[in-house]
């Protein structure tokens, strides 16, 4: 690898941006007074903070190579930590649909549809019309609402629930910089601001300071430049790189040394944004504004690296002809568990609740919190489908498990998965049929299937899907979002399909 950033010819549009945006921001922080008003008397500010596609094992002490997220690690330790968190969705649009609304994808409608997906052909639904997001909630109260963000899903119907949005494909610390630069103008009265960052997702560019040190430690520091741009897309046999999803099982040499590189630059790629989110919290203590603002940190799903490679050539489903990598394409826990962090005023410092939650959870959770009354739940909306548990519920119940769901697969047969307790299973929705049981707390990395052994337990997770299955397809019996360009790719808006791409989407 050169001295040089290996990935400046995939960032000059970026950079571009991030230039303007930089400009802007220099000349009204000169021309514009700051609205912040420390210890501001009234209701607390909320602030989002959301990391797309960071796997929760990526947070905190691991097993090899010491913390990536000193920042986070601090924040759980005088906030509040889900440590067993689990994603509805195992990708962006329907997941963030999820914690942002408190409902299911089959009510909210922002995903795909239909018994088998390709979303490289087909474009997903928009959020439903009439759903309400908890930003849209906080706006009714009197609060001011911003969203920042740099994947463009988030503007297919959660985005224009905020009174002010921007979508900048920036690095994570420039995205910060918009977002303080708002919170700084805005925070006179109580503010909900969003802030996505997407440097862990595909393509993962991150700094040659931090990548640099995680692929020499994997032994993988003999790659050149054009060789390191591949694999920030998963590799290239035209550049001398094994293409990982397509990798023949046993993993060679060259394979097995590319997905070392692939996980190191997805490291530092988390490390990076540990840094912003830092910078963030440090300036609102600089503030004066951290005392009376709950923040809230969490990711919509992981990632997965081969974890499942032997299963995904068994079951062949996934129509990119692609096996065991990225996201969108199954239910395994290296994409459902993610990390769920809070802090804020009336909170408890350094706890951890065990039991499984759901992220349908945040939306009805931050509400609760804050003080204000609960979303209100769609007509005729299963249970099961809506997170209305809140932390110090989770913490104290000792009642009987809660049934989460996941289901909205964006590649392949339409997959659900269903947990109770350390049990889960996944299943072909329609018609029915079990593809895997596993014991979580025996076996969390998914590797013995139980269906044989397990005959009654089976039975009564595939009883819970039925269950859920026959709550009408989109819950209210109202319509699904409207499919973007009616589910053709080349009718989008040019632009939104360029934002895509560059994501490695379509």
């Amino acid at each position: 690898m050169s001295q040089n950033d290996p990935f400046l010819p995939m960032t000059r549009r970026r950079r571009l941006a991030t230039r303007r945006d930089r400009l802007v921001t220099a000349l009204r922080r000169t021309l514009s007074p700051p609205a912040a008003t420390p210890r501001r008397e009234g209701p607390p500010n909320l602030l989002l903070l959301a990391v797309d596609t960071l796997r929760a094992d990526h947070v905190g002490p691991r097993q090899q190579g010491g913390t990536l997220t000193p920042v986070l690690d601090a924040f759980a330790r005088d906030g509040l930590g889900f440590a067993d968190a689990n994603a509805p969705a195992p990708w962006t649009l329907p997941s963030f649909a999820a914690a942002l609304t408190g409902t299911m994808p089959c009510l909210h409608g922002a995903g795909m549809s239909g018994d088998r997906r390709n979303m490289a052909q087909q474009a997903p639904s928009r959020l439903r019309d009439g759903a309400t997001t908890l930003a849209g909630h906080l706006a009714a109260r009197g609060y001011r609402t911003g969203a920042f963000f740099s994947n463009p899903f988030v503007g297919f119907g959660l985005a224009e629930s905020f009174q002010e949005r921007r979508y900048r494909n920036h690095a994570a610390p420039d995205l910060a910089a918009l977002a303080l630069d708002w919170i700084r103008r805005r925070a006179d009265r109580p503010f909900c601001a969003f802030v996505l960052f997407n440097d862990v997702h595909e393509p993962t560019m991150p700094p040659r300071r931090l990548c640099a040190p995680l692929l020499e430690a994997a032994g993988a520091g003999g790659y050149d430049d054009a060789q390191l741009r591949a694999l920030a897309r998963w590799g290239d046999e035209a550049v001398g790189v094994p293409h990982l999803g397509r990798a023949a099982l046993p993993l060679d040499g060259p394979a097995a040394l590319a997905l070392a590189a692939k996980r190191a630059l997805y490291a530092a790629s988390v490390r990076h944004v540990d840094e912003s989110l830092g910078s963030i919290l440090e300036r609102l203590e600089d503030w004066g504004l951290a005392a009376n603002t709950l923040v809230m940190v969490w990711s919509d799903h992981g990632e997965e690296f081969l974890e499942h490679a032997d299963l995904a050539r068994c079951w062949d489903h996934d129509p990119r002809d692609l096996r065991a990598i990225g996201h969108g394409h199954t239910q395994f826990q290296e994409l459902l568990h993610v990390p769920w962090l809070a802090r804020g005023p009336g909170l408890p410092s350094g706890m951890v609740v065990r039991r499984p939650v759901s992220l349908c959870d945040l939306a009805p959770t931050a509400a609760a919190w804050l003080g204000l009354p609960p979303l209100p739940a769609p007509a005729h909306a299963h249970a099961s489908l809506l997170g209305r548990a809140q932390a110090a519920e989770a913490a104290a119940s000792t009642g009987a498990e809660r049934v989460l769901l996941s289901e909205d697969i964006a590649y392949g047969p339409d997959l659900v998965g269903v947990r109770s307790g350390p049990w889960k299973l996944i299943a072909r929705r329609r018609p029915l049929a079990a593809l895997a049981l596993f014991h979580l707390g025996d076996d969390p990395l998914e590797t013995r299937d139980l269906r044989a052994e397990q005959p009654q337990r089976l039975q009564e997770l595939l009883d819970a899907a039925s269950v859920w299955d026959r709550v009408d397809d989109h819950g209210d019996g109202g319509d699904r979002g409207e499919p973007d360009a009616s589910g053709d790719w080349e009718k989008l808006d040019d632009r939104v399909r360029r934002q895509l791409r560059e994501l490695g989407y379509a």
